[in-house]
């Protein structure tokens, strides 16, 4: 009888083994993130590892940043549809969602998985991808600008706490089919007849194939075009937008036009997080899936984005650094509700500032309406919940609503922690 055989140059990978005495660290990571992802209203679920290859069309594809199927890992049965083990990017977690009918319409669905994945580490073809131990996170039911920023936040203060330094956001706009289509055709265009080859194998990825070509010449690098001359106007603006609720969070960013997507990251906003003393270390990777999630059956204009934190990379500066982490797991204390752009953009200020005091906060930005944000407030059991509109931003005010006596005020932000402190009685 004929074997089942593993059809992949990935087969002889294995995750990195865990030391004895990087055991205690590994946990304490491990519990850190989980606790940070829960504090800012993340649900801890576990999915399936695996699919049916006949869901792999070209178009999915495509949005998982491969060329075709003979780079997933396939384990072939005679009789039936091939298994794709350890599925890339967000794919379990999105069928999952839609087969179980989770509603993500009336509020976005926010859920985290932790396991080990393929990782595309350095974007490079000719070398197959790491095994690592990998967080995903994703935020389902979104397509606002302001929560590819709210994920920002919440992996780079994360690290923060986990003790690593000088960090910094490489950001770039991938596009949609359509603008990434007009780009190729233009360096496709400026590249040929010479490197014809190297834009065939490319085709799908242009971002990449601008990375590849300004390498090739430098002199070529000066008249190659830039993605964001090639979005569209609604892809144009989310971008601007993202960028201004980072400059408003202060978190520093590089804008790279170099920068593709990775392994099941293809399209609009994405990001890489880094600390500069370690470059060679990517930390967190996140970016939009918006159309990944409607080619799998999701509502067309709903939107996803979302996050993967790689666990082996952390741990190894943890513990050259010799960092303490010391675990907590933080309960909803704080809540904030927000109206309008003017307010997202005081509230992730607020956001940034409660996660840097060490308590635990939600939002709810995929929520328009006060009344359903206050009501969602409620069901958190948070202690405090902090209101911010266009009057407060503009004021530098936030109105405070305590729990138990349901009073309100309006106090300056400035003196917010140390109020909230009190109320709470923490130091």
């Amino acid at each position: 009888m004929k074997k089942n055989v593993i059809q992949s140059e990935k087969q002889s990978l294995s995750p990195m083994p865990i030391r004895a005495d990087m055991a205690v660290i590994w946990d304490s990571v491990v519990s850190d993130i989980k606790n940070t992802l829960h504090s800012t209203g993340y649900a801890h679920t576990i999915f399936t590892t695996t699919q049916r290859s006949s869901l792999f069309s070209q178009d999915i594809l495509f949005q998982l940043n491969l060329n075709d199927k003979k780079s997933l890992l396939t384990l072939k049965r005679a009789t039936k549809d091939a298994v794709v083990m350890s599925v890339p990017g967000p794919v379990n977690i999105l069928k999952s969602v839609l087969e179980h009918n989770i509603d993500y319409i009336d509020e976005p669905y926010k859920v985290f998985d932790y396991g080990v994945s393929f990782v595309d580490e350095d974007n490079d073809l000719t070398t197959p991808p790491k095994q690592l131990h990998v967080f995903k996170a994703e935020c389902i039911g979104d397509a606002m600008p302001v929560r590819d920023a709210e994920l920002i936040l919440t992996t780079y203060r994360m690290l923060g706490q986990l003790g690593m330094k000088n960090l910094i956001v490489s950001i770039n706009e991938l596009g949609g089919k359509e603008s990434r289509k007009k780009y190729y055709d233009d360096l496709a265009l400026k590249a040929q007849p010479r490197y014809a080859k190297l834009c065939q194998s490319l085709e799908y990825n242009p971002i990449r194939l601008y990375h590849e070509l300004s390498h090739q010449e430098s002199d070529m690098n000066l008249r190659l075009p830039h993605i964001v001359d090639y979005l569209s106007q609604d892809e144009s603006q989310h971008f601007k937008s993202v960028l201004e609720f980072l400059e408003t969070l202060d978190i520093p960013y590089d804008l790279d036009s170099g920068l593709a997507g990775s392994l099941g990251f293809n399209e609009g906003v994405y990001f890489e997080i880094k600390s500069q003393d370690y470059p060679e270390h990517v930390l967190v990777r996140g970016g939009r899936h918006n159309e990944l999630f409607a080619l799998l059956g999701g509502e067309s204009d709903s939107g996803s984005v979302g996050v993967e934190i790689y666990v082996d990379e952390i741990v190894s500066i943890v513990h050259e650094l010799k960092l303490k982490i010391v675990s907590e797991a933080k309960l909803p204390d704080v809540f904030v509700a927000s109206i309008g752009p003017e307010g997202q953009k005081s509230a992730l200020k607020i956001l940034s500032l409660i996660q840097n005091h060490g308590l635990g906060v939600k939002e709810s930005f995929g929520l328009k309406s006060l009344k359903q944000q206050l009501l969602k407030a409620k069901k958190s059991d948070a202690e405090i919940t902090l209101i911010v509109g266009r009057k407060e931003a503009v004021d530098g005010t936030v109105i405070l609503r305590d729990k138990e006596s349901e009073n309100q005020e309006v106090i300056p932000i400035e003196k917010l922690l140390s109020i909230i402190s009190q109320k709470l009685n923490k130091p």
